[in-house]
């Protein structure tokens, strides 16, 4: 079905192709929809599990990533909880996407600020994904992240790559650092 003849009330099925355990309390979801779902950074969709319900997720994919969409969601109720227990190969519906998203346009040619901490890296995830396949359109992008202690930090592989990046500056910081714990890992 063609993007502008899609329902975006009707959820469509999508395969949970990966699992990815960011925390202990935490999971990357990649989905691949049986329809691609156009969405903008910033906008939102609803995850349906079959027989439990259904809650909204803001993308942590690049929405330039056409096929799959990446979900992260931490297990704090019924819906996340039942997420939480799937496998690989099991089907979820998803629906939408809803919301504007952020306005990219309006952001070039200056700098970009990027503030998370714990889960709420999730969307912040599919904006920064974004801005660094732009990077000529901004004068500087800066990603500063907090999280408890290092082992809540999601992403960590990422992160290192992050760090790396010469078109972008990154902070991270925790609340509770053991001996090992570095700024820079």
């Amino acid at each position: 079905m063609k993007d502008k003849e899609m329902n975006p009330y009707l959820p469509i099925e999508a395969k949970i192709e990966k699992v990815v355990a960011e925390t202990p309390n935490i999971k990357t979801f990649v989905l691949k929809p049986k329809e691609e779902i156009a969405f903008t950074t910033g906008q939102f969709v609803e995850l349906t599990v079959p027989g439990v319900g259904e809650a909204p997720f803001t993308p942590s994919s690049s929405p330039y990533q056409k096929e799959k969409i990446e979900v992260t969601i931490m297990d704090v109720g019924r819906v996340t909880n039942k997420l939480h227990q799937m496998k690989e190969g099991e089907i979820v519906g998803i629906r939408g996407p809803y919301g504007k998203g952020y306005p990219l346009d309006k952001m070039y040619g200056k700098e970009v600020l990027i503030l998370g901490g714990g889960v709420g890296m999730a969307p912040l995830r599919s904006f920064l994904l974004t801005l660094l396949g732009k990077t000529d359109k901004f004068s500087r992008i800066v990603l500063c992240y907090g999280a408890k202690t290092p082992q809540d930090i999601v992403y960590k592989d990422q992160f290192v790559e992050w760090m790396k990046n010469k078109n972008l500056e990154v902070y991270r910081s925790v609340d509770k650092a053991d001996n090992k714990w570095k700024e820079t890992e």
